[in-house]
């Protein structure tokens, strides 16, 4: 099955899509620019915040998918973007929802995992069971998908097959590394069909004395295939079906940064604004509160399961020590780290301790300038 992919890279004017393929040709040709690129329109000018409220524009995009979709599936995790997207839809009293949950089959005699199966599920049960009976929504907990075995996956890295290295190979058993033996049926009635994604989280930098938005590659993995041939894959938070939605978000989180160093006369560097808006930073659930989000549990609206979260870790500790697959894919995937990439990629751009490629950045966006207070104190 072919998959259009949402995102791509350009080194000058040549396009890529793959981000390894892309820093070896940019290594290459270092005058020239690099960057991630949505295969979608956004507005050029952010500097003039959008009117409404978040959930106004949330609305718009839910009524648009409602209008152009006869069945429509999130991707669902219970996590900050998906239990949004779900959250939304409930509001406006959406039919007919299905909240796809899935587990690929290594993972799932991990205690670990199946911890997280129970927590998820008990949590829907308390939340959504009013709109499982009133508004026909299912929820598919746990539903499983396989990965390939280590040949395959051999033969998948020497052949770049992966659209972020970081996401898509640095964790063991990503949606890119699909079999294609096991598929999971989405659709409920005829009609054209999509899948939602979340991707809601912008970056956010300082340039030139202006907060400026921006998204970063490693935060879009290759989306899962394991569906029927004609679904077509979306971004909620980040799209042209309504591009005032991440301006306005991108606005939100800027706002609550710039009073978070202001409240705690943080010295304003580059790299501590970079610091403070990552998902692992300690701020990171007030800023999401910010912008709008809320997942299913208190658990879940951490970044625990988030890559580098300490439950993802530990996730990935029992299965390096149960499956063999999954073992061997990362002593391949390590030793092509070591034998390829450091031999043909800048290593400016390498994470040495996690055998990883830094991610690719889109153009910043700028949105408003610093307060004056903050570049005084800096």
């Amino acid at each position: 099955m072919s998959l259009k992919p949402l995102i791509h890279y350009k080194v000058g004017e040549k396009k890529f899509n793959s981000d390894l393929r892309a820093f070896q040709y940019f290594t290459n040709n270092l005058k020239n620019t690099l960057e991630l690129k949505f295969n979608f329109d956004l507005h050029e000018d952010w500097t003039v915040e959008p009117s409404e409220s978040i959930e106004f524009y949330r609305q718009k995009v839910c009524e648009y998918i409602e209008n152009t979709y006869a069945n429509i599936t999130i991707a669902y995790s219970g996590g900050t973007d998906s239990e949004t997207i779900a959250d939304a839809f409930k509001r406006r009293r959406t039919r007919g929802l299905r909240l796809l949950n899935t587990v690929n089959a290594f993972d799932v005699q991990m205690k670990t995992r199946q911890w997280l199966m129970q927590h998820t599920t008990e949590h829907i049960q308390a939340k959504h069971r009013d709109a499982i009976v009133e508004l026909d929504w299912l929820f598919h907990v746990g539903e499983q998908w396989k990965p390939n075995t280590y040949n395959q996956f051999e033969k998948q890295i020497a052949d770049y097959n992966m659209i972020a290295w970081g996401p898509d190979v640095t964790w063991t058993n990503q949606w890119c590394t699909d079999s294609s033996e096991m598929y999971i049926k989405t659709k409920r009635v005829q009609g054209r069909s999509c899948m939602l994604h979340g991707k809601e989280k912008p970056e956010i930098c300082i340039e030139n004395g202006w907060w400026c938005a921006r998204y970063l590659s490693s935060m879009f993995e290759t989306p899962f295939h394991f569906v029927e041939d004609d679904v077509e894959h979306l971004y909620f938070f980040v799209n042209d079906i309504c591009p005032e939605l991440p301006k306005k978000l991108a606005w939100a989180k800027a706002q609550e940064m710039e009073r978070i160093f202001l409240e705690g006369e943080i010295e304003l560097t580059p790299e501590n604004v970079w610091q403070t808006s990552l998902t692992h930073s300690p701020y990171y659930e007030r800023l999401i509160t910010a912008m709008g989000y809320r997942a299913l549990s208190d658990f879940l609206n951490t970044s625990a399961t988030k890559h580098w979260g300490w439950w993802k870790e530990e996730v990935n500790k029992e299965l390096l020590k149960q499956n063999i697959h999954s073992k061997r894919k990362t002593v391949l995937s390590e030793k092509f780290f070591d034998q390829v990439i450091t031999k043909t990629v800048d290593n400016r751009f390498l994470d040495f301790k996690h055998k990883g490629i830094n991610g690719i950045l889109t153009k910043s966006y700028p949105l408003f300038p610093i307060n004056p207070l903050l570049l005084d104190a800096s």
